[in-house]
């Protein structure tokens, strides 16, 4: 998404792209020959690179809204919250993901042998705790966890709460 707000000018947007397009390229290879420690490696450091942008463009869209509230666009407001959310949510599954179900108590079918967790269950605990800023079905049982979580709402609801509220009323 061009001319978001931001940090850094769409050079820096590509480049990051092609460098996490890469380590996704590296992980999906890894996954297929059976070197898990290999996905494991990339996957952190797509996930460590798109928290540090996250957090820079959250702490950048923050310091437009609060210092500079006359010069934004509504829309291209919107659209940055937006990417921020997901980045969020694609970020902390992979961090949620790497630290293990030991973690977490997934829900069970009584009588039924517990499944193997894949990265999609991480994803909807991830979506789960950005939407609703708090634990849904799948419980925290260590303080790693909780702060990973607190972590994550506390962003979630910073980029809603200040961004996407800016730009509604901006739009009104």
């Amino acid at each position: 998404m061009p001319n978001r707000y931001t940090l850094g000018g769409p050079e820096v947007s590509y480049a990051l792209g092609i460098l996490l397009a890469v380590a996704c390229g590296l992980s999906i290879v890894f996954t297929f020959t059976g070197i898990e420690r290999g996905t494991r490696a990339a996957m952190l450091s797509v996930a460590a690179v798109l928290t540090l942008i996250l957090f820079a463009s959250l702490s950048r869209l923050v310091y437009l809204v609060v210092f500079h509230a006359g010069e934004i666009d509504g829309v291209r407001l919107l659209g940055s919250a937006l990417v921020i959310w997901i980045a969020n949510v694609v970020s902390f599954a992979v961090f949620y993901r790497w630290i293990g179900a030991d973690h977490f108590i997934f829900p069970q079918k009584d009588g039924v042998a517990p499944r193997r967790l894949v990265f999609l269950d991480f994803l909807f605990l991830s979506f789960t705790t950005a939407t609703a800023f708090s634990p849904t079905d799948t419980a925290p049982i260590t303080t790693e966890a909780r702060m990973l979580m607190m972590l994550e709402s506390t962003i979630s609801l910073t980029t809603i709460a200040i961004a996407a509220a800016r730009a509604v009323n901006i739009l009104r």
